[in-house]
C-alpha cells in the first residue's frame, strides 16, 4: 500500500465544517447540561443546609477557572473534531477522485488510501470491484478479436458489397469495448 500524506487539511470543507459543528454543540450541550444539573444539585443542598453557604462562597471564586477550563475544552473538541473529520473526509475525497477515472474507463485505477484512514474495508471492496469490471472487460475484448478475426475469414469469401458490410460490423464490434483502459 502507497503511504501518502495528505497536505490539506480541509480536504471536503463543507462535510468536516458540518461534522465539527455537529461535535463541538454536542459536546457544549452535554457541559451545559452537566452544568445546569450542577447549579440545581448545589441549590437544592443550600437550601437544606444554609451551614455551607461560606464553603460555597469560597469556592466561587474558582469559577473563571472553570470558565476558562471550559473553553479550552471547547477548543481541543474542535482541534480533535476536525482531525477525525480530516481522516473520515480525505478517503471520501479519493473515492470520488477514483471514481470520476474509472468512470472515463480506466479500469487500471486502483483507490489507494493512507494506513490510519477510515473506509480501509470499503478501498479493499471497490478494488475487488474495479478488477473484476477488468477482467469482464478484457473477456468480451478477446471474444470481440475472436470474432471479428471471424468476419475477416467469412469476408474473404464473400462480394465486395458484403465484406464492406462486414467490415461495418467488425468496426461496431470493436468500438464496443474501445473506451475502457483495461
Amino acid at each position: 500500500m502507497t503511504e501518502f500524506t495528505r497536505r490539506t487539511i480541509l480536504i471536503k470543507k463543507r462535510f468536516q465544517y458540518k461534522y465539527m459543528a455537529v461535535v463541538f454543540f454536542s459536546v457544549l450541550i452535554a457541559f451545559l447540561i452537566i452544568g445546569l444539573d450542577v447549579s440545581y444539585t448545589l441549590s437544592k443542598i443550600l437550601s437544606y443546609n444554609p451551614g455551607i453557604q461560606p464553603l460555597l462562597d469560597r469556592m466561587s471564586s474558582v469559577f473563571p477557572l472553570l470558565a476558562m477550563k471550559f473553553f479550552i475544552y471547547l477548543v481541543i473538541i474542535l482541534i480533535v473534531s476536525g482531525i477525525i473529520s480530516h481522516r473520515i473526509a480525505g478517503p471520501i475525497f479519493r473515492f470520488e477522485k477514483s471514481a470520476r477515472i474509472i468512470g472515463t474507463g480506466d479500469l487500471t485505477h486502483r483507490v489507494t488510501l493512507r494506513s490510519g484512514d477510515e473506509w480501509l474495508e470499503l478501498q479493499e471492496e471497490f478494488n475487488q470491484m474495479v478488477i473484476q469490471l477488468q477482467s469482464k472487460i478484457q473477456k468480451e475484448k478477446t471474444l470481440i478479436r475472436h470474432l471479428c478475426a471471424h468476419l475477416d475469414e467469412i469476408a474473404k469469401r464473400l462480394s465486395q458489397e458484403k465484406h464492406q458490410e462486414i467490415s461495418a460490423l467488425k468496426r461496431e464490434l470493436e468500438h464496443i469495448t474501445s473506451g475502457f483502459k483495461a
